[in-house]
């Protein structure tokens, strides 16, 4: 595929990517298994993400990948899309479609990413940018609650417990799942553009302030006890604060995290059409329609509780598997080899 990125559009791609979908809801297993230390439990691993992000400025040249592992990624990415596209539904049906068919929801969100992968990649990358006021709507309106927080639930913060800090770092990477399309995208990148040193810390700061003040606020927002009773912790956050201009505030904001989410998947779908057509296609949009197609069908396999909430206790291990493990496995055989991505 020939296009190619600005350096906005590159940060916000991988914004979109790293917080689209998951935001209303990581914070829950990070405070369950971190407790009054989920705040600062969190903050270690933002720096652990910038290293990798350094890590991954450094090397990413050497992130060639064969036919076996363009077809993993290609399979982890479908799968990874169809989980989101039920969590999607699951969430669109607990909070404000109740009565509507499960097939419906999921044909409206593949249907658009559909349409937006049929066309030219520039129309799934540029459509991020009307996200931008309407994703800091999110931390504008949980201002509204900072009357109700309570400042105590932070504290103590304890760090004796190696285990609970170790179980916690895990359940972090829920935000910051596919930090791997850094690796991917980096090349797309017009040629001579700084990535490395401001740029990038200047990315780091935005995503690491915009996820910690969720975590601050649900943990100041909750109780321990009550945590565990919360899967969507910023809706509910939200659905306490009262407006003139709305009646449900967390309906709204609802509303919004599809909208951002469905461009998530739209993205999902242009990585699958970046591996896939890295090889000359017959056949290009039978191919993409086709992936559609499977993406329509695996969601409704998973779209019950009992599977959506042992997906999330779950998930975390996969993520770390193909977020961290398998791209410095890929990089470094790649630089012992010196095979480069052309």
């Amino acid at each position: 595929m020939n296009f190619s990125l600005s350096k906005a559009q590159f940060f916000l791609l991988l914004f979109i990517i790293q917080t689209g979908v998951v935001y209303i809801a990581f914070q829950t297993p990070l405070i369950i298994n971190s407790q009054h230390s989920a705040w600062v439990v969190f903050i270690l691993a933002s720096v652990i993400h910038y290293s990798l992000l350094l890590l991954f400025e450094q090397y990413y040249p050497y992130f060639y990948l064969n036919g076996f592992f363009r077809w993993v990624y290609q399979i982890y990415w479908l799968v990874l899309t169809a989980v989101l596209i039920a969590y999607m539904g699951y969430v669109l049906a607990t909070w404000v479609l109740p009565q509507t068919p499960e097939w419906f929801v999921v044909v409206m969100i593949v249907g658009l990413s559909l349409y937006a992968n049929l066309v030219r990649p520039e129309t799934v990358i540029n459509i991020g940018v009307m996200l931008i006021p309407i994703i800091f709507l999110f931390v504008i309106f949980l201002m509204l609650a900072i009357p109700d927080l309570t400042w105590s639930n932070l504290f103590p913060v304890e760090w004796s417990n190696t285990k609970q800090i170790i179980a916690g770092l895990i359940h972090s990477t829920y935000a910051f799942f596919g930090i791997e399309m850094y690796l991917l995208y980096r090349p797309f990148l017009k040629p001579d553009t700084q990535v490395k040193g401001k740029p990038l810390l200047i990315y780091q700061l935005v995503i690491f302030v915009f996820y910690l003040i969720s975590v601050l606020f649900t943990q100041m927002f909750f109780a321990l006890d009550e945590i565990n009773l919360i899967p969507e912790p910023i809706m509910y956050v939200l659905k306490s604060q009262e407006v003139t201009f709305v009646k449900r505030l967390d309906i709204f904001f609802v509303y919004i995290w599809l909208s951002w989410s469905i461009v998530t998947v739209m993205i999902f779908g242009l990585s699958f059409r970046v591996l896939y057509f890295s090889k000359r296609r017959k056949h290009p949009k039978r191919s993409i329609v086709i992936y559609h197609l499977l993406l329509a069908i695996l969601p409704l396999f998973v779209m019950q509780f009992q599977r959506i909430e042992f997906i999330k206790n779950s998930l975390h291990y996969v993520l770390f598997v193909f977020t961290f493990l398998l791209p410095m496995i890929i990089m470094c055989w790649n630089k012992w080899r010196g095979k480069r991505v052309s």
